[in-house]
């Protein structure tokens, strides 16, 4: 390994698991593993973190993993295929069956247009070829990564090959990042409105910016951030609806159980019963 990869590979640090987006996360927890690190420090403008989960079913039913996907664009490999996902609007699954691993990449929104400068609307509900983004990932790229079998060794891999696409930030991605962010870390922010007087821009230039750089509008990103949060709680045994609901900015405990049921599937309650 050359003195540059060292260095990186020293740089890369674990970042704690954490369940929000996982549904049913307890029960996710003993059908596989999943390890998050960080990224090097100089493409922290472009990664929010690396994602690699490992499983072994062998003798055992498979089981389906069920996600509400982040604001983020992600890049994942497994024995298969290299692919792009777009932002996905809809509960995300998967299904994990005898052994296996999929390596992955989430994007911090906004910033995949740093690799890939087309409107990210264009990739939303939809996926496309890792190599149309990343030319060096190719099949043999592929191979090499997943014979890896220590988790840093395959993060420094790919860090090797963002930076040889050489990405360069703009202000309006670091702007879109910012919003993100503060949508994400604010439950203040529970409009479009506000949204848009918080950052002084128009509300059409703000969900243009979400359009060209994120893939979603600004209202979609609020409102899943605010569901991540009550499955999160609910998830920890909170059942008081109606508060949670104030809490989260809906007018309504009704509002607020049609939006949950609509995404995740399920209504609260049942939510809650399957859980316990």
């Amino acid at each position: 390994m050359s003195e540059s990869l060292k260095k990186s590979a020293k740089a890369i640090q674990q970042k704690t698991m954490q369940r929000r987006g996982i549904l049913d996360p307890l029960n996710a927890a003993k059908n596989f593993q999943l390890s998050r690190y960080m990224p090097s420090p100089d493409l922290v403008p472009f990664i929010e973190h690396y994602w690699i989960i490992h499983w072994d079913l062998r003798g055992q039913p498979s089981y389906t993993s069920e996600v509400l996907p982040h604001p983020n664009i992600n890049l994942a490999f497994t024995k298969d295929r290299a692919w792009i996902t777009g932002v996905t609007t809809d509960r995300y699954d998967y299904e994990l069956k005898g052994v296996g691993v999929i390596v992955g990449v989430a994007f911090k929104a906004g910033a995949f247009y740093a690799f890939w400068p087309h409107p990210m609307n264009g990739l939303t509900d939809k996926t496309m070829p890792a190599i149309n983004a990343f030319l060096k990932v190719d099949d043999p790229f592929r191979y090499k990564l997943l014979r890896l079998t220590d988790d840093k060794e395959m993060v420094t891999q790919l860090e090797a090959m963002f930076r040889a696409q050489h990405p360069k930030s703009d202000q309006k991605m670091q702007l879109a990042t910012k919003i993100v962010e503060a949508i994400a870390n604010d439950t203040n922010l529970q409009s479009v409105q506000a949204v848009a007087q918080r950052f002084q821009m128009s509300d059409r230039t703000l969900q243009h910016l979400f359009q060209t750089y994120v893939g979603v509008g600004v209202k979609w990103v609020i409102m899943r951030f605010r569901l991540h949060e009550a499955a999160e709680r609910i998830a920890n045994g909170e059942h008081g609806w109606a508060d949670v609901a104030v809490e989260l900015g809906y007018s309504d405990q009704a509002h607020f159980a049609r939006d949950f049921k609509k995404i995740v599937g399920r209504s609260p309650s049942n939510y809650a019963r399957n859980l316990r």
